[in-house]
């Protein structure tokens, strides 16, 4: 009778954690996780974006498929009736398109996608740390950003500088440019830290 009681129990106990997880680091709505699928078409979408199912806020995956096909094209992560997560367009073969990130009904640029970010240095926006010993982090969309930021000299197609960062943190290379296209300095950082110099 013991042994049938403590197997209830690791029973319960598995299933109730299993509940919470049902989205990924990224966001994203995990695909073990999900208990909603269906075809986009039997989804009602407002005019703000906001999906629904039977007249309720939706939450799980939706795919639209090709014509006459099932092979899908675009498929969507949805939490409470916004996007949320990666929304992955195919093409008929079924390779990947095009991927993008959404965080509650927000497209992002930075995040975790299988494109490379580039964006203009003037979009981070700065969060300075309390501790002068922790660098500051630059985010893009409400978000830290990962990806590329390029600066240009005033009427000119010439970059002036270009910056790498890592989940908000300079990482990797940052190359200073001359209006002739040669390289003035080289820094590489490491999780905003400045490892070395090169001029």
């Amino acid at each position: 009778m013991k042994f049938l009681v403590l197997v209830s129990i690791f029973i319960l106990i598995s299933c109730s954690s299993n509940t919470d997880s049902k989205k990924t680091s990224d966001g994203s709505i995990s695909d073990s996780d999900i208990t909603n699928s269906c075809d986009c078409v039997d989804l009602d979408i407002d005019s703000t974006g906001v999906h629904y199912l039977n007249d309720s806020l939706y939450t799980g995956i939706c795919v639209s498929y090709f014509v006459n096909t099932k092979s899908k094209y675009i498929e969507k992560s949805i939490l409470k009736g916004k996007l949320h997560g990666k929304v992955v367009y195919y093409d008929k073969s079924g390779e990947v398109l095009l991927q993008e990130l959404y965080e509650n009904g927000k497209q992002k640029r930075s995040g975790e996608t299988d494109k490379s970010l580039t964006c203009d240095c003037a979009e981070l926006e700065v969060h300075p740390n309390t501790d002068p010993i922790v660098p500051s982090q630059y985010w893009l969309d409400d978000m830290p950003f990962s990806g590329k930021c390029e600066k240009y000299y005033p009427d000119s197609q010439q970059l002036s500088l270009e910056v790498n960062y890592k989940n908000g943190y300079q990482d990797g290379y940052t190359i200073y440019y001359n209006r002739d296209g040669s390289t003035i300095l080289m820094e590489r950082y490491t999780s905003g830290i400045l490892v070395s110099t090169v001029n």
